[in-house]
């Protein structure tokens, strides 16, 4: 039988299993042999990058973000941005998880799904988040960090802590604390600041210029924790690095300049209705600070992502489809946050008739003595007539007639006595061919003939000697002009002066050198003195100073008769400390003259700040006067004060002495204003009717008035100088009724021929 069994074995199955078994027996050698190189390569060869990110799977981070530095107006105490302290509410959908399991151990058990719905809702109800986003994130049980909303509002801080408190949501919901960018004034200076974005890194302005200044260094806290954030007993220990809250940065911008301008721009825009923006920038002439620099339209910085009612009235006009209407927002948005001061270029116009004057009288190829210069109205250049604004003409005019007058064919003879080679050498040297070196954000070049490519000869002379055919930016151009001003230095504006810490120690300064001399300052005091109180609608009563209009025509749009109005002033003319631009973009008031629509601003901001600067007037305003106090005097005491004033006196009332005045003590009148006595037992009605004077002389509307028993306050009136204006507004519209006394404000205007 065994035999038998033998036999039936196939030949050759033995051998075929010894080769099987060292086969397998090799193959483990091989594993073992790359196993153990494995094990040495990670303990010998590369232990350190394994060690790390073993910690890094059970630590966790958290940063520390930096207080961003505040930024302040020029006496370093006034807040224009700030960092305040907020909050951001985010769940924990672990600890939803966590919350059920426990409750079941309780009285009031409750499932995670119900939990979630009920955070859900009362999340949604207070921050107004959509419930559904809220749920989502909850339903991501292995997270215990899901934001819900950031910076919340201190009501909703204060009603999402009654929610956690009222239904012991403490593990659950969660307030973090962090900062946010907050602009005191809200759209002050808007387009200068800049603003930050929610990571409060600096997007625009001055937040984007001086951002790694401002924005400090983040700190950051490590701990060793398991996968759902709870910390470890590792043994690994934890770290802290506090954060470096950012610098304090001080600007130039002097807050009751900047409030001023911004106030009177608005005003010109309203008044002027331009198709563009009214720009105005104030600058010191010595050192380059801008006290000011000011846009209208404007936005709010704490609402920068939002359009203002001028865009958003823009953006609802808008007709495309959907697409097109969120492209159309957007480019309103980069509109709207544009500072053309910087961004955008305009042709200077007749403005830019001081600097071809500068060149002239510094090369000596014009005299300010001996010079002259015919207008017949138009002239001749290479086949093209050139139009002066006078039809008539100028006649023969010397240099103060052709500067004061701003002829523009006396300025093509000035331009070419001077010749192109040396006129182009100048444009370079008052900095028109490059940007000014400011600390503006997104400042552009200018559009001149080595940017378009076009050969500068005759006609291009005859055209740039009065402004036109070439483009500058405002700050260019206050820049360039400045140099008359200043006795011949090009400056370098600028709006950052300091940066200090949180004790107030300086830390840094930025110190601006002058960056040459152009002219001499023989040729400043020849052109300063030409134009002192040329324009009438920019100056100030008590005060000299110095202005030149502007009114060129845009060639950029369709229309034909689209013009840029400016005006720019340097005061006081005996010894100039700032500079003044301001520009009308396209107005459509029927007004386009730079004198009629640029220049009234200037002498309104004037008005307020040259006091406010510590200017003092060389001259007595002797067409105004302050009402004293009459009340509790005897009435025949107080009836002969105010005559001996020169004010007109009214009594009502039998009483023997004054219990009441109009105008209260310290109102400013003209000098022959009116003031109402009253005494026992009269009654006091508003029962005088405002009459019309809008259009009157400035004596027929006082005079008006006056035998209305109101009282006059005059606006625009330069040097009590009543020839040729008229009043173009009054403070209270006609029909209205009054109390007998009121001060109606009349606002004048001087119809210039100039430009």
């Amino acid at each position: 039988m065994a035999d038998a069994t033998q036999k039936n074995i196939p030949s050759g199955s033995g051998r075929t299993g010894v080769v099987r078994g060292r086969v397998a027996l090799i193959v483990i050698l091989v594993f073992m042999v790359l196993l153990c190189v494995r094990f040495a390569y990670l303990q010998l060869i590369d232990p350190n990058d394994y060690r790390t990110s073993a910690l890094d799977q059970y630590t966790s981070s958290v940063t520390i973000p930096a207080k961003r530095g505040a930024i302040y107006s020029n006496d370093a105490a006034t807040e224009l941005a700030v960092s305040a302290t907020v909050y951001n509410c985010f769940i924990s959908p672990y600890d939803i998880v966590q919350f059920a399991e426990d409750s079941q151990e309780t009285s009031t058990p409750i499932d995670s799904e119900t939990l979630l719905n009920n955070v859900s809702d009362g999340l949604s109800r207070i921050l107004s988040v959509d419930r559904d986003e809220i749920e989502l994130k909850g339903q991501r049980y292995n997270s215990k960090y899901q934001m819900i909303k950031k910076f919340l509002t201190e009501t909703e801080e204060s009603a999402v802590r009654t929610f956690i408190a009222d239904n012991g949501y403490q593990t659950i919901i969660h307030l973090e604390e962090t900062t946010k960018r907050y602009y005191r004034y809200g759209s002050f200076a808007a387009h200068l600041l800049g603003f930050t974005g929610s990571d409060n890194q600096g997007l625009s302005g001055l937040e984007f210029t001086y951002n790694e200044y401002l924005a400090g260094t983040d700190g950051k806290s490590v701990k060793a924790a398991d996968a759902y954030g709870n910390e470890l007993d590792s043994g690994v220990g934890s770290t802290y690095i506090a954060a470096t809250n950012g610098l304090n940065v001080v600007t130039t911008i002097d807050w009751t300049v900047q409030n001023t301008v911004e106030k009177y721009i608005k005003q010109a825009y309203e008044e002027h209705k331009p198709n563009g923006r009214v720009e105005c920038i104030v600058m010191d002439v010595n050192n380059g600070e801008l006290l000011a620099s000011a846009i209208y339209p404007s936005f709010d910085l704490n609402d920068y992502n939002n359009l203002s009612e001028f865009y958003q009235t823009k953006y609802d006009e808008f007709e495309g489809t959907e697409d097109e209407r969120s492209a159309e927002r957007s480019k309103l948005l980069y509109e709207m946050w544009n500072n053309t001061v910087a961004t955008q270029t305009y042709e200077p116009g007749s403005t830019f008739k001081i600097i071809t004057s500068a060149i002239g009288l510094e090369e000596g190829r014009i005299s300010a003595e001996t010079s002259t210069f015919s207008c017949r109205g138009a002239i001749d250049i290479a086949g093209t007539t050139i139009h002066c604004h006078d039809i008539g003409g100028h006649g023969v005019q010397n240099f103060s007639q052709a500067l004061v007058n701003s002829c523009n064919p006396a300025f093509i003879q000035i331009g070419d006595a001077i010749g192109t080679s040396i006129f182009k050498r100048y444009f370079d040297e008052f900095g028109y061919t490059q940007t000014t070196g400011s600390d503006i954000v997104g400042e552009v070049s200018s559009i001149y003939f080595a940017t378009t490519g076009v050969q500068f000869e005759t006609i291009e002379l005859a055209t740039y000697s009065f402004g036109q055919t070439f483009q500058v930016t405002p700050l260019q151009h206050i820049r360039a002009v400045s140099t008359v001003a200043n006795g011949g230095n090009l400056v370098i504006p600028h709006a950052v002066k300091a940066l200090v810490d949180n004790n107030g120690n300086v830390v840094k300064t930025f110190d601006y050198e002058i960056d040459r001399q152009v002219i001499s300052d023989e040729t400043c005091n020849k052109i300063l003195s030409t134009l002192i109180n040329s324009t009438k609608n920019a100056s100030v009563s008590g005060y000299n100073v110095v202005s030149k209009t502007g009114t060129s025509e845009k060639r950029s749009t369709l229309r034909g008769d689209d013009y840029v109005s400016s005006c720019v002033t340097f005061a006081p003319a005996e010894d100039p400390k700032i500079a003044i631009l301001v520009l009308v973009d396209e107005p459509t008031s029927g007004q386009y003259y730079g004198s009629a629509v640029a220049a009234p601003v200037v002498g309104n901001v004037l008005a307020e700040v040259l006091p406010h600067l510590g200017i003092t007037p060389n001259t007595e305003d002797k067409t105004t006067t302050i009402v004293s106090q009459y009340v509790g005097k005897p009435l025949d005491t107080a009836k002969k004060l105010i005559e001996d004033a020169g004010l007109k006196c009214i009594v009502r009332g039998d009483g023997d002495a004054v219990v009441s005045q109009l105008p209260a003590k310290g109102t400013v009148v003209s000098t022959d204003g009116v003031v109402i006595l009253y005494t026992e037992g009269a009654e006091i009605t508003a029962d005088v009717r405002v009459p019309n004077v809008i259009g009157n002389s400035p004596t027929t509307a006082i005079k008006t008035l006056v035998n209305s028993n109101l009282n006059v306050s005059v606006k625009g009136i330069f040097n009590g100088d009543y020839t040729n204006c008229r009043v173009i507004s009054q403070s209270v519209m006609a029909g209205e009724y009054v109390l007998p006394g009121t001060v109606i404000e009349l606002e004048f205007l001087y119809e210039e021929a100039i430009e």
